[in-house]
Parts: structure tokens; sequence; C-alpha cells
């Protein structure tokens, strides 16, 4: 065979096999498609959309979702929290993790701490949007908040709802997953003093006036501060993805590493 034609045809085949690695390096599941199918499950898939979780959901490519009945969904909506509140106590019961019913029951030492979609936002102090998951005595699974005592642990795995291997598992639990910090209200952005005669006038101040070193200091401080916790965010959006890119990188490593040996041993 001509050698135009062999270069072609191992780009084809290279080709070829890319198109069979590119869906394992995106999520393939509906998280709303999946909660539809089951009744006591609506109002927990309304909220999901309507605080925009079931995007995140979606894209990512490997996550377990704590789904709670109407019941138990009307008792959460009657406290009343705003948007971002709510989409907090939510983002409580997405683990970034895969947990079925079966790697529940048999956990290493009878429990572990999983990271949640509140954890990995940024916007959870420290490491409050942390869940633990415990197998009390009889076998019960009991899913508790980082900074809620464990003895007060009243959420406990009901039943499998729907389990993808490795991708997406749906498990009902016996309550809403909330803590006070979840509940938190955001902080309101701050605002100049539009009655200050120094805010009016602050240009012209800051031209007149320079600014003395303890300022400074002050200033570089807060925006150490303020970068550091910006970090923090990063590193828990990073690891959260890191399974997904994992997934992505076999497949196509592989198709490669298949063209470049066929042109090599032609």
């Amino acid at each position: 065979m001509p050698r135009a034609g062999v270069v072609v045809h191992v780009l084809l085949l290279f080709v070829a096999l890319t198109a069979c690695a590119w869906p394992a390096c995106r999520a393939t599941h509906n998280i709303t498609a999946i909660l539809a199918e089951h009744r006591d499950l609506v109002e927990f898939n309304r909220q999901l959309t309507a605080t925009g979780l079931a995007d995140d959901i979606d894209g990512r490519n490997t996550i377990t979702v704590l789904a709670v009945d109407d019941a138990h969904m009307a008792q959460l909506k009657a406290k009343g929290l705003p948007r971002d509140a709510l989409r907090h106590v939510l983002s409580l019961h997405v683990l970034v993790d895969y947990y079925d019913d079966a790697k529940l029951h048999r956990l290493p030492g009878g429990s572990t701490v999983v990271s949640t979609l509140f954890q990995a936002s940024g916007d959870a102090p420290g490491s409050e949007g942390m869940v633990k998951i415990v197998v009390r005595r009889g076998g019960r699974v009991a899913f508790v908040p980082q900074d809620v005592d464990d003895a007060r642990a009243n959420v406990f795995y009901v039943k499998s709802v729907h389990e993808a291997p490795y991708n997406i598992s749906v498990l009902q639990v016996s309550a809403v997953i909330t803590s006070p910090a979840a509940e938190a209200p955001s902080a309101p952005e701050s605002k100049p003093n539009t009655t200050d005669p120094m805010s009016k006038h602050g240009s012209h101040a800051g031209a007149s006036t320079a600014p003395s070193p303890a300022g400074q200091g002050s200033s570089e401080a807060d925006t150490a501060k303020g970068k550091q916790a910006g970090d923090g965010g990063d590193r828990g959006n990073k690891n959260g993805a890191s399974s997904g890119a994992a997934q992505c990188g076999l497949p196509f490593a592989l198709a490669f590493l298949m063209a470049a040996f066929l042109v090599v041993n032609w």
C-alpha cells in the first residue's frame, strides 16, 4: 500500500478511537430526568433546578445525590431561607464522590468524611462543607455535617434510587441535611458611604495625602488573606474534577499510543 494510503488509514483509526473515547470525558447523566421518575421527590427535583445545582450535578462525572422526599422538603421550605442559603443546604446533599448501597455498608472503620458541593464552592467556612458518613449499631448509615455533633445525627440512609456505577448515584435519606453554616445568610456586599464627606471627595484626598506605612501593611495583609481564601476554593474545585480528568486522559492516551504503534511498525 502506498505511504499516503497508510497515513490516511492511521489518521482515520485515530479519529475513530478518539470519537469512541470522547463520551468518557463528559458527564452523561441528567439528574432532573432521574428524579422525575419518582413522584415523592418532585420538590427536591424542583429546587435543584431553581438553585442551579442541577446543572452543577450534570457537569460532574462522579457524584452522589442524597435525595429528600416532599414531606421533609416542605419543612425546609417553611424556614423561608433566602436563595443562597437554600442552595448551600441542598449542596450538602451532593457528595463529590461515588457512594452506592454496597459502598455505604463497607466503609473502612465504619466511617468516612466526604466533600460536598458546598465545600467545593468555596462558600463553606473552613471544612464545614464536609459531611461525615457513619455506620451506626445495627447497620444504620447516618449523614452528619462536619459542624454538627455526631450525637445529634438524625439523617439516615433509606434506600438506593438510582445507580450508574462510578458515574452517578442517587440515594434517598430520611430528612434534610443542614447546619448553621449552610443556613447562615451570605454577607452583603459593602457599599461606599455616600453621606461621608471623605467618600465624596475621596479622589482629592487621595491625591493630596500619601498613605501611611501602617495603612499599606494592612491593605497588603487583607489582599493576601483574600488570595489565600480564593486559592482554597480553587483547590476544592480542582479536587472535585480530578476523577473526571483521569477518565478523560486515559482513552485519549490509548488512542494516541495505538496510532503511534502502527506508524512505527509500518
